[in-house]
């Protein structure tokens, strides 16, 4: 028994972990070389002394008193369980420590063991895992859990107002000049953000280019108004990074509590709501939350539902208006225009579902539905005897930005024998700009391969010029808005004049869109467009009734009428 004994008090003294005896009066009688490395006390200063040397004073009490009912009632509540105190160092400082504490009996007496390893460095990961998990690391901001666990507080105790802002065109900024510059320009943001915002707010990063700003106690317009006011002149100034200034334009979506939310969810949802508005509006303004946004988001809602039930139901079809050309009105070719008919409603035109459905989840699978209707129609025209009738085919931005863009092109053109000429695919100015690189490959290769590739609505969007030569293009669609008064506007014929010579000069076709009259016709004729599609020249048709149309009329002088 005594060599056992004499093995475990050997392996206790040289073991890492500070391993102490006590005896029920609290008095130390063990005390091995990882205490002495731990709390700093020789093992001759130690034995002898109360227990309390290594317990901060404010604790001492507690622990005498937990000693004493351990003594009296025959066993320690601890025992046999790892817990973290803190514990004294000889110089005065605190430490963590991880204790586990035994208790036995010799010659009747109760006697303690503890067993204590310093945790300090895991504590510090733990504190530095706490904060990552509440902190933005590129901004230093509180990120979106901080900001829950704010809301969740503040809620619950008084009215508080919610402002969610984020930077408009901030990806091109990504796209043009690296993520690096948006790295850099999203800190240089933050800081002008917490400078306007000042010690009131909460300033927090939700991710992205998205910040949130938490004001508590304040449900006051006026003061929320002050507030955007502020924010908007911080940003006004450029940002100078990499060389360049930098502008940026903010918009802002504003909720407050209990007035617009009674949980933390329901108001990120309303200053969400309330953003989106704001983006709607033009951006680089703020927006309140009202009821009639969660309106229209709940319609919106429902709206993507059917057109989910509509693909499945195979309720879509494809309608064809002609494009003509001036010289002779022979048909130059068509446009495929997508129309639905709902159950309730009949048939509905773009304008009432299109918004929806390019955000929504089926906008690939439709698009592609669309490409391969469209080829389908073509290639039977061209058997029925209407000859290589060019079809095009407006492109969504899901489609765009999904890399398979020209296996699902090619793919149609090869199942439907298709001459890939015959197949024009429109794409938007601010469709580019959102998905510049990822389509410009696959536009290239459908361009070497014959297809056509259109810049539809030419002159509204914020494309620079530098686009048309950025892309494959092999024609421009002149928006119907400056066509409407290009018989009675100068300004409006100035652009339309400008738009055709600079496409002759790029060596592309131009076509306009949305002509009605024979006055605008008569202006595009005078100054030289080629082509052009309009009431005037066909409503859109179903493809059936279009070939049969064809056959009757092949030209399109009064197909209008």
């Amino acid at each position: 028994m005594h060599a056992a004994q004499g093995r475990f008090e050997q392996m206790l003294e040289s073991s890492a972990t500070a391993a102490i005896c006590a005896g029920p009066d609290n008095i130390i009688i063990s005390w091995n070389t990882a205490a002495e490395r731990l709390f700093g006390f020789a093992a001759c200063d130690a034995i002898g002394r109360p227990l309390s040397i290594i317990i901060p004073l404010r604790h001492r009490a507690a622990h005498v008193a937990g000693l004493a009912r351990a003594v009296a009632a025959g066993n320690a509540r601890l025992a046999g369980r790892s817990v973290e105190i803190l514990a004294l160092h000889a110089d005065g400082q605190e430490l963590p420590v991880d204790l586990s504490l035994s208790m036995w009996f010799e010659a009747g007496k109760p006697m303690f063991g503890a067993l204590l390893r310093d945790i300090t460095d895991r504590q510090t990961a733990q504190r530095r895992l706490e904060h990552l998990a509440h902190c933005d690391t590129l901004t230093s901001l509180p990120n979106r859990n901080a900001l829950h666990a704010r809301l969740a507080a503040d809620m619950d105790r008084s009215p508080c107002s919610l402002l969610l802002l984020d930077l408009d065109g901030f990806k091109h900024v990504n796209d043009s000049l690296g993520h690096s510059v948006g790295d850099e320009l999203l800190a240089a943001v933050a800081a002008r953000l917490a400078e306007a915002v000042g010690e009131k707010g909460f300033l927090a990063r939700l991710g992205g280019d998205e910040f949130a700003i938490l004001l508590s106690g304040c449900a006051d317009p006026l003061e929320l108004d002050e507030l955007a006011t502020r924010i908007f002149a911080s940003l006004r100034p450029p940002f100078d990074l990499a060389g360049q200034s930098i502008f940026v334009v903010t918009s802002i979506g504003i909720a407050m509590s209990p007035k617009d939310a009674s949980g933390v969810e329901q108001l990120l949802s309303s200053a969400d709501l309330a953003l989106y508005s704001a983006k709607a509006d033009g951006g680089g303004v703020r927006t309140f939350f009202a009821r009639a946004m969660q309106n229209s988001s709940e319609q919106k809602h429902r709206l993507g539902i059917e057109l989910r039930q509509a693909m499945a139901d195979q309720k879509f079809e494809l309608w064809y208006q002609p494009q003509i050309c001036l010289a002779d009105h022979k048909l130059s070719g068509v446009e495929a225009l997508l129309r639905w008919r709902h159950p309730d409603h009949g048939l509905m035109s773009p304008q009432a579902f299109i918004a929806i459905l390019e955000e929504s989840a089926i906008a690939e699978e439709v698009g592609d539905w669309i490409v391969d209707q469209a080829c389908a129609a073509a290639a039977g025209w061209k058997r029925a005897g209407l000859g290589s009738v060019r079809v095009g085919v407006n492109l969504f931005p899901a489609q765009l930005r999904s890399g398979r863009l020209f296996d699902v092109v090619s793919s149609a053109l090869a199942r439907h024998a298709l001459c890939p000429k015959q197949l024009e695919l429109e794409i938007t100015e601010n469709t580019v700009l959102r998905h510049s690189n990822p389509s410009t490959k696959a536009l290239r290769k459908l361009r070497v391969l014959g297809v056509g590739i259109a810049f539809d609505d030419f002159g509204t969007g914020f494309a620079s010029l530098s686009l048309l030569q950025k892309y494959p293009l092999t024609r421009l669609k002149i928006d119907r808005s400056f066509i409407s008064r290009i018989d009675r506007k100068v300004g409006d014929a100035a652009i339309v004049k400008a738009v055709l010579a600079m496409a002759r000069s790029l060596g592309l076709e131009v076509i306009a869109e949305g002509v009605e009259t024979a006055e605008q016709e008569a202006a595009l004729v005078r100054l030289g467009c080629d082509e052009a599609q309009g009431y005037r020249f066909g409503r859109p048709m179903p493809g059936a009734e279009f070939a049969k149309l064809y056959l009757e009329c092949p030209r399109f002088d009064r197909l209008a009428s």
